[in-house]
């Protein structure tokens, strides 16, 4: 099922091939002879599937959308999207959103992120009005305490919030291969 949706909703690309794969099969049997109606069903039915695919934003999109605008933002400096990106109701364990906002102004001014690679972005909970997505990444990183590459793992909690999946809470679970909570990384 997860292959369907992904090839259905979240892959342009492998849908796009597949189609033109059943059209150019269907066209070849057109052109020796055969009827022209199933060569416009599989076009019109092309046409359909690709506008759903355009239109349709999967929880797995949203996220990736999200936390691609909060990777740019990480690496410029940015507060603002990491802003936008956040519910109303965010927590992040004693932090709300105005907290967790300073705490990342923070982070920022004192420490440069040179690259941020994501190398996972994995749903690990999912309804219809929140869904958990695990995101591991390594950074390259420079600050007054450490300067290196840095692994960690984290777990997003998205929720809905003014017509948009917005961030409602993250959890650190690895750095550098120990297991990590906010005390550990506020300290």
């Amino acid at each position: 099922m997860d292959t369907l949706a992904w090839l259905l909703f979240e892959s342009p690309l492998a849908l796009g091939s597949l189609l033109a794969l059943v059209n150019f099969v269907l066209l070849v049997q057109w052109r020796r002879g055969g009827r022209a109606r199933p060569l416009l069903i599989g076009l019109g039915a092309s046409a359909v599937l690709l506008l759903v695919q355009a239109l349709i934003i999967t929880q797995r999109e949203a996220a990736d959308r999200t936390m691609t605008r909060i990777e740019r933002a990480v690496l410029a400096g940015q507060v603002g999207p990491i802003a936008d990106a956040l519910a109303f109701d965010f927590r992040a364990d004693a932090f709300d959103r105005d907290g967790f906002i300073e705490l990342a102004r923070t982070f920022l001014r004192e420490t440069r992120v040179r690259t941020l690679l994501r190398q996972q972005l994995e749903i690990v909970e999912s309804h219809a009005d929140r869904f958990l997505v695990q995101v591991s990444y390594v950074a390259v990183v420079s600050g007054r305490e450490y300067e290196g590459a840095v692994t960690s793992i984290w777990r997003i909690e998205f929720g809905r919030d003014r017509g948009a999946w917005r961030i409602r809470g993250v959890d650190p679970l690895r750095l550098n291969r120990s297991d990590v909570t906010w005390k550990d990384l506020t300290r």
